[in-house]
């Protein structure tokens, strides 16, 4: 299945699919870290919490089940997304520098 978009004016709008792939992304994404022994209900649950939506909701978009979802819900789980982003990279910032220090130490032995 192709992606497909359509423009409107100049701006190229993204197709209903791949919102709902962009959406399924961030659920997923909400669900981590993945611990041993997670269901994907578990998986799902963990995600509802994060995002602060119900749990069917979030498994609709799990599945992409849903028919439509609304700009101000997709605005809302992107603004959530790009926070999760810059967290992630702080935190694995924070590791390389951890390491970084840590070959220094046992580069001067």
């Amino acid at each position: 299945m192709s992606e497909k978009s359509c423009t409107i004016g100049e701006k190229n709008v993204p197709s209903a699919e791949s919102v709902a792939i962009e959406m399924q992304s961030i659920v997923r994404d909400a669900a981590k870290p993945l611990l041993p022994g997670d269901t994907i209900g578990r998986q799902i649950e963990r995600a509802a919490r994060a995002l602060g939506m119900a749990t069917g909701k979030c498994k609709r978009l799990w599945y992409r089940e849903d028919k439509a979802i609304l700009a101000h819900e997709a605005d809302r789980l992107r603004a959530w997304h790009a926070q999760w982003q810059e967290r992630q990279i702080r935190r694995l910032d924070h590791e390389l520098n951890l390491l970084k220090a840590c070959k220094a130490k046992w580069d001067k032995c």
